[in-house]
């Protein structure tokens, strides 16, 4: 193992310049990954190890640029214009970014990455796994309609690639401390086809619910 070089402060230089407006924007920034559903293209495919209880395996991890945001969580506002609350707390929903909202929107999160990891074959791996795998490199279109393998070559190929996103919360409780945690991530199905997200709102199913930003209570 190389080891680790050291310094002290008077040996390095990295100074720079900075004005109000980088931090005022440093006051604004949100980290954690947006919920909703997005257009995003592919923009790195790295191998990576993952170790289980049971065994490891490698996996790809996907980073993917935010090119549009078609819904995305947003407060629930009532018919009056005011955010509904509950207990104190916004209440929030997904929903459609309407005209009004578009440019806004854009501007927080067109650009931004969202990370997910896709765990490769592995003799010892649930069902549940391998399917997963499957239904990702198929809306990632690296494997065509009838393939009868899916090579490891053909994971390199993501980058470039378009695919619709949708993340969600993920919720759970701490085994030791019992403290309530959450992150969002790339739901299980999370993965679409650009077509389709096209041809749905090109030809919306009747009755279904629109999403509209309006509560009423």
């Amino acid at each position: 193992m190389t080891e680790e070089a050291t310094y002290t402060w008077d040996t390095i230089d990295v100074d720079e310049s900075i004005t109000n407006e980088d931090l005022a924007k440093a006051d604004n920034i949100d980290v954690q990954t947006p919920v909703g559903k997005f257009l995003c293209t592919i923009v790195e495919s790295n191998p990576i190890e993952k170790n289980f209880n049971k065994y490891s395996c490698m996996a790809t991890k996907l980073k993917m640029r935010i090119d549009e945001i078609i819904k995305i969580e947003q407060p629930i506002i009532d018919k009056n214009g005011q955010p509904v609350k509950r207990e104190g707390e916004v209440l929030q929903k997904v929903q459609v970014v309407t005209p009004d909202k578009a440019e806004g929107i854009k501007g927080l999160y067109a650009g931004r990455f969202i990370f997910d990891e896709v765990n490769l074959f592995n003799p010892k791996e649930k069902e549940a796994m391998k399917n997963r795998r499957l239904f990702v490199a198929k809306r990632l279109g690296i494997i065509p309609p009838g393939a009868t393998s899916l090579t490891t070559s053909m994971w390199a190929q993501a980058p470039g690639k378009q695919v619709v996103l949708t993340t969600e919360w993920n919720i759970w409780k701490d085994k030791i401390t019992e403290e309530k945690k959450s992150n969002v991530r790339v739901g299980w199905s999370g993965y679409d086809f650009p077509e389709n997200q096209v041809q749905q709102q090109s030809n919306p199913t009747p009755g279904a619910d629109q999403d509209q930003d309006e509560f009423d209570i």
